[in-house]
């Protein structure tokens, strides 16, 4: 604790180093009172003061260098992911979010998929005939029961089980880049069967 004395004495070297003593770094470093005891026994000519002083001065500095290292990192690194988010979203649509038909009035693929399946009284389907037999929209079963074996497997898992594609990935010994290929594919030629359907 300091007392009145060094007080003032503290206060009067900072009038005289005026431009020292505005910037911020300095205010931070002699907002502490071991600091500012340090300074003056080091203004009084004690040599092991003024060493710990530059060490207290030089760790205190680091951790500010560090600090806005951390923040420059983290922000390039949000902005990095997010310009990689924004080429994956125009690269590879989410086709589920795409209405049935054209004219923009019914339902989406993915909310007919996700309303067939009744949620939490049965449990996960993960097995594609099951998962059918719980679609009870004609059109959308017809639609589903054209597709090849592993596009039923990725979608029922993707549907009836809610896995994302890392980890249907893991199950089919295949890539996540695959499966969203697969299910990508599957979707479509589910909408274009629905299409086909409803203008028949």
């Amino acid at each position: 604790m300091l007392n009145d004395d060094q007080r003032n004495r503290f206060l009067t070297f900072t009038r005289k180093n005026q431009v020292l003593f505005d910037d911020r770094v300095m205010q931070e470093f002699f907002s502490h009172e071991p600091n500012i005891e340090l300074l003056l026994l080091t203004l009084e000519g004690d040599c092991v003061s003024k060493q710990q002083l530059e060490n207290n001065f030089r760790k205190h500095f680091f951790r500010i260098r560090f600090v806005k290292y951390l923040v420059s990192t983290i922000k390039f690194c949000a902005i990095d992911q997010f310009r990689a988010n924004q080429r994956n979203d125009t690269r590879h649509p989410l086709i589920f979010d795409q209405p049935t038909r054209e004219d923009q009035s019914t339902a989406t693929l993915g909310e007919l998929l996700s309303a067939q399946v009744e949620p939490a009284t049965n449990s996960l389907i993960s097995d594609p005939q099951q998962f059918i037999e719980n679609i009870s929209n004609e059109t959308l079963e017809c639609a589903y029961s054209q597709l090849t074996p592993h596009q039923k497997v990725v979608i029922t898992l993707g549907y009836g089980m809610s896995y994302r594609d890392n980890e249907i990935a893991k199950l089919l010994g295949v890539s996540p880049q695959a499966v969203g290929k697969s299910r990508n594919s599957a979707l479509k030629k589910m909408r274009a069967s629905i299409l086909n359907k409803e203008v028949i």
